[in-house]
């Protein structure tokens, strides 16, 4: 009976690629947990907020740097003929947006985070700085490469060597303060982007030249130009809403924001992986949605509500390891942004139906809708605090969900069905 179970998870590609990546995913915030952790042991709280601010404007910035190419690929790769061509293409473009977009965010300190000047000091910060930016970027395109590939195994093995590679450098760099927090973090990155290239090369025989090709491109611009947008606009939320809070409320602030942020997370592995394995099989075929749909909604649900009734019941005790003020100040938070992971998970069904489908449109139009509930409620009730911040989120994410499922009528029918 077991080993008939596995063979069936095992052998379809939708859940084989799902288990890796929740896997992945796993060990890269179990490990992170443990990073946190030792990192909250050794500095005071304001010194771990500035750093927790500076990895989320680092995902922020590759967020913005990755033109979409990351969707674009995992559409478009499986099926093409020049595929070294398109990777080495979306390389290209990746690193030069990249740069661009970290050169302005440094010269722009002053209006974009004031508190984050010291940046500005000497020219070691904007060089290793950029460098970090890069690898992060390179981080999100090569998993969309696997994705592409059908090998989220990779996937696995990269996040388990940048997991522990972190681990280890916070010894190097702990006379840096919050600047060494997020080089142990970024310097990870960039080694497993490096190990993942490798990867590439021997074992998927990829021939990495300096040759850009236009029609590849060309092929995924409209796609992934509208994903580019629509993914910047529904991943800003999380990523702007550290700099709202250290600017508006405090630095310890961001840091109890964080670590529930990574907790949530955690629970938003289940439907993120499911879904980008559902985006994967709709592009070989996407004849098969309605039924990777209902694979789709039958595995998130059934490991979803278990662990958000863990964590809503005990995530106090997670808090707990990070120190008495974090559980003191962060759990009523975690309460709340726990129960959102439902409302995210059907956004997320919903935004990987549009992509198979290519309504690229509607996917903009419901992705804004996200910029404006996920930012706009939390900002108005950041006033009343971190709680206040939380039940803002909470509002957020059940209106836009409630959006999902009106537009997405005819296929939550077709699934009851």
């Amino acid at each position: 009976m077991i080993k008939k179970i596995y063979r069936h998870f095992m052998t379809d590609p939708l859940y084989q690629n799902s288990i890796y990546i929740m896997a992945s995913t796993f060990i890269l915030a179990i490990l992170g947990f443990v990073f946190w952790i030792f990192i909250a042991k050794l500095y005071d709280v304001e010194t771990v907020g500035i750093a927790t601010t500076l990895i989320s404007i680092m995902t922020l910035i590759s967020s913005f740097s990755l033109l979409g190419l990351n969707v674009g690929l995992i559409r478009y790769l499986p099926k093409s003929s020049v595929r070294n061509e398109t990777i080495t293409s979306s390389f290209i473009l990746a690193t030069l947006s990249t740069i661009l977009i970290t050169s302005a965010f440094f010269f722009g300190l002053n209006i974009f985070s004031p508190k984050l000047l010291f940046l500005q000091k000497n020219y070691f910060y904007f060089v290793s700085f950029s460098i970090f930016m890069i690898g992060a970027t390179f981080n999100i395109l090569i998993e969309s490469i696997f994705m592409a590939y059908r090998a989220a195994s990779n996937i696995l093995l990269k996040n388990t060597v940048l997991s522990i590679l972190k681990l280890c450098f916070p010894f190097f760099f702990i006379s840096f303060g919050s600047y060494g927090i997020f080089t142990a973090t970024a310097l990870a990155t960039l080694l497993s982007v490096i190990i993942s290239c490798g990867i590439l090369v021997f074992r998927y025989n990829y021939k990495p030249a300096l040759v850009f090709n236009t029609t590849a491109v060309k092929v995924m611009a409209f796609f992934s130009g509208g994903n580019y947008i629509a993914g910047f606009l529904s991943q800003a939320p999380t990523l702007i809403l550290p700099l709202l809070i250290i600017n508006y409320l405090h630095s310890a602030t961001a840091a109890y924001y964080y670590v529930d942020a990574m907790i949530l997370n955690l629970l938003v592995i289940i439907p993120l992986a499911t879904t980008q394995s559902l985006l994967t099989e709709g592009s070989y075929n996407s004849a098969l949605l309605r039924e990777h749909t209902i694979k789709t909604v039958k595995i998130i649900f059934l490991l979803l509500i278990p662990a958000i009734l863990i964590i809503f019941f005990f995530g106090n005790i997670l808090l707990n390891f990070f120190g008495k003020t974090y559980e003191a100040e962060a759990f009523a938070f975690l309460k709340i942004i726990s129960v959102s992971a439902i409302f995210m998970a059907i956004s997320l069904i919903g935004n990987a139906i549009l992509k198979i489908r290519h309504q690229i449109k509607t996917l903009i139009v419901m992705s804004l809708l996200s910029f404006i509930f996920g930012l706009g409620f939390p900002y108005l009730f950041i006033p009343h605090g971190l709680a206040g911040v939380g039940w803002g989120w909470l509002l957020g994410q059940c209106i836009l969900a409630i959006a999902y499922l009106f537009m997405l009528r005819k296929e939550v029918a077709s699934v009851r069905n």
